[in-house]
């Protein structure tokens, strides 16, 4: 199977046991096999910067050193890989940002949507959002 970009939206729930969707974060990391999944640089610093938020994470709120090691701690599983940055990904971006006002959520979801489409993977996520983006492997992961 084609492997797929995890957003922030499906590792923060994966790390936080009290997540509201850490259940359903995980029944889709355990069905994945080895290198199926991977995380790229922007969602890492992503989820340090989340999970160093207190309005996010309440009394569970990490130093950016311990979410590093958190995040470091689960990119030795074996089925997330870090992927860099695709070539392609300069060609295929600026298509994607053709918005009026660009807030910080479009161009984030442009970014990853280009991303995987530039490295031939899908994007798991939980944003239905990311569905206006033509040409995306999207695997839209299901909330209760």
């Amino acid at each position: 199977m084609k492997p797929c970009l995890a957003d922030v939206n499906v590792l923060l729930p994966l790390l936080v046991r009290h997540h509201e969707h850490h259940a359903r974060a995980m029944r889709w990391f355990d069905s994945l096999a080895a290198g199926e999944a991977a995380l790229c640089r922007f969602v890492q610093l992503a989820l340090i910067r989340l999970l160093g938020n207190g309005a996010v994470m309440g009394v569970y709120v990490l130093p950016a050193s311990s979410a590093w090691k958190l995040i470091a701690e689960l990119m030795e599983d074996e089925r997330l890989e870090f992927a860099t940055e695709p070539a392609l990904l300069d060609e295929i971006l600026p298509d994607l940002l053709k918005y009026a006002v660009p807030t910080g959520k479009l161009v984030a979801d442009a970014y990853l949507a280009g991303f995987s489409v530039a490295a031939k993977m899908r994007l798991a996520t939980f944003d239905k959002g990311c569905r206006q983006f033509r040409g995306v492997d999207l695997e839209l992961l299901q909330l209760p």
